[in-house]
């Protein structure tokens, strides 16, 4: 019962609201409307708190720590492109970064946008997406290997 009290609380309105406008999307009235609403639908599904559970804990990461990423990161082998905002939370910022220094990671960073530029910024984001796929190194360039 306390479970789902304190999740109904998480999921409210205001608090998705606040940690949107915090650290998930630049513009604060980008994210209302139905766009809000189809957040909190999505949060208010049957089942959905255990999701929740899972990421606040840290039990949906793969690994432990930033080392243990790096190195599944570098074992993928291929050429990597890595898309965040200039208003990216300082954390995370650091946690994309850190990829700079591995071969085949491509980072850039677009003028705005914080955890959610995708959907703030898709023309952006693809504008930086299309020519790492079929330009250069990507994986459908022409030094990509199709065998």
């Amino acid at each position: 019962m306390i479970g789902q009290l304190l999740y109904r609380i998480n999921v409210s309105r205001f608090v998705v609201t606040r940690m949107a406008r915090e650290h998930v999307y630049s513009d604060p009235d980008w994210f209302s409307g139905d766009r809000l609403s189809a957040k909190l639908a999505v949060a208010r599904a049957s089942g959905a708190r255990h999701a929740s559970v899972r990421f606040v804990s840290g039990y949906l990461d793969r690994v432990a720590s930033r080392d243990g990423f790096l190195d599944l990161v570098q074992k993928a082998g291929r050429p990597t492109l890595v898309v965040y905002g200039d208003e990216t939370p300082t954390r995370s910022r650091a946690e994309i970064e850190s990829m700079a220094a591995l071969p085949n990671i491509q980072i850039e960073r677009l003028p705005k946008g914080k955890l959610s530029l995708h959907e703030e910024f898709p023309d952006e984001v693809v504008s930086v997406i299309r020519p790492f796929l079929f330009q250069g190194g990507g994986p459908f360039g022409p030094a990509a290997s199709l065998g």
